[in-house]
């Protein structure tokens, strides 16, 4: 299980994304027709994850990384198991897959998502 990219809250999207795109370069483009923008960090030949800018309004969750994974229910299981929690449970995206949220022990939040081939 590999961390895929990660996720920037934002308030104001288009500031945020101006704020990336000026410092580090990175460019952004919508992603379907929702509050999500995917973030372009570099070439991909270079190392390292994109990621992407998620309005607030969507889903109002802080900074995290979202890791893929073959079954997200047992992932779950596995989280409340040794002390975690869900933050957010599991819900389906057209095109995506299956993606939850939850809380390590120190109430850190990551992303989970399941790739489904009919998405």
């Amino acid at each position: 299980m590999k961390v895929i990219h990660f996720e920037i809250p934002a308030k104001d999207p288009e500031r945020i994304k101006h704020f990336y795109s000026k410092i580090f370069g990175w460019q952004f483009s919508q992603w379907r027709d929702v509050g999500f923008w995917v973030a372009l960090t570099g070439q991909p030949s270079e190392f390292g994850i994109d990621g992407g800018v998620i309005d607030v309004r969507e889903l109002d969750i802080p900074l995290n990384s979202v890791i893929e994974v073959e079954d997200i229910d047992a992932v779950l299981a596995k989280v409340k198991e040794k002390g975690g929690k869900v933050a957010v449970h599991k819900f389906f995206v057209q095109g995506a897959g299956y993606l939850a949220y939850f809380k390590d022990l120190d109430n850190n939040v990551f992303g989970l998502r399941q790739v489904d081939p009919n998405a």
